[in-house]
């Protein structure tokens, strides 16, 4: 689960390998865990329940583990909940963040494309100008997000990356574009999508193009909390931790295939605070310079502990 960031930390563990680095705390999760499983395996013959662990890979990708190792998780016994923590270094050492309700946004890649009718750039009218209709596009979008929602419900759509044409004479015969699209509701997601699907082929079509869109590109569903489990939860940390380190986070437009299993199991997923207490700041997530405090792998563990063994 690394990534293709070239690692500038300068630690002893910086990982071996040119051009790779875990700059999302995936490293962290998995011990965290595997101190759980190690526990929790020294105590088997007192337990009370089957606990499942999952080592799920490829988070970062898409389609991403989460749906590789559904089948299995859904196998007999069925989870009566499911629980998973992320590393957030806007949060002090000691502390962690939670929020009841959706909490990751959902996260889709937009990628599509426009045929046209590739022409001299000295007579258009002999062609289909792809471009301009990308342009329109573009700028429909920003209508889409800010007329087509409830203002009270976060949703961005972003344009990242365009390619077409390749000379200044050239009316070229196809563009592709790329983005993603995010909002904290799972039903103005579908809603978008067809609303984005609808106008843009009627778009194309006033410029005699076609639109295209990758539908398999589609991603990740909204992450939402358990309400009741949330409460539990937080109750429980609040006196393990104190009540002043179990804080109430707003909405985050991350994404998190976590949701998924969340979609089929009640659970909850909450950040654990990783920048060191004397520091003010610290490098953000997927920075060459992420370095996350490893004192807070002792609070990971502690919570992740009582949220299995009091479920």
């Amino acid at each position: 689960d690394a990534l293709p960031v070239r690692e500038e930390t300068g630690l002893a563990y910086a990982y071996a390998r040119e051009g790779v680095m875990h700059a999302c705390g995936h490293d962290m999760h998995l011990a965290i865990v595997l101190a759980v499983a190690i526990a929790l395996k020294k105590q088997e013959d007192r337990l009370n329940k089957i606990v499942k662990i999952l080592f799920q890979p490829s988070e970062e990708k898409r389609p991403g583990g989460a749906r590789l190792l559904l089948p299995e998780l859904l196998k007999d016994p069925v989870p009566e909940a499911i629980f998973a923590q992320h590393v957030y270094p806007e949060l002090p050492t000691g502390s962690i963040g939670i929020r009841p309700g959706a909490f990751f946004a959902s996260s889709d890649n937009i990628i599509f494309s426009v045929e046209g009718q590739g022409t001299h750039a000295a007579m258009p009218q002999n062609g289909s100008d792809p471009i301009l209709a990308t342009a329109c596009l573009i700028q429909f979008y920003q209508t889409l997000i800010t007329k087509f929602r409830n203002p009270f419900i976060p949703a961005v759509l972003s344009i990242t990356a365009i390619q077409g044409g390749g000379a200044n004479n050239v009316i070229p015969d196809r563009v592709e574009v790329r983005g993603t699209m995010r909002t904290h509701d799972n039903a103005l997601r579908d809603r978008l999508f067809v609303y984005l699907d609808e106008k843009s082929e009627d778009i194309c079509s006033l410029y005699a193009c076609q639109f295209k869109r990758d539908k398999k590109a589609n991603g990740l569903p909204v992450l939402v909390n358990h309400k009741d489990l949330t409460a539990d939860f937080v109750k429980r940390a609040s006196g393990l931790l104190g009540e002043e380190c179990v804080r109430f986070m707003d909405p985050l437009m991350l994404g998190e295939d976590f949701a998924i299993y969340l979609q089929h199991i009640p659970g909850i997923m909450w950040l654990l605070g990783v920048r060191p207490p004397q520091e003010k700041t610290m490098f953000p997530l997927h920075s060459p310079k992420f370095a996350p405090d490893e004192n807070a792998m002792r609070t990971g563990i502690e919570v992740l502990w009582e949220a299995v063994i009091q479920a």
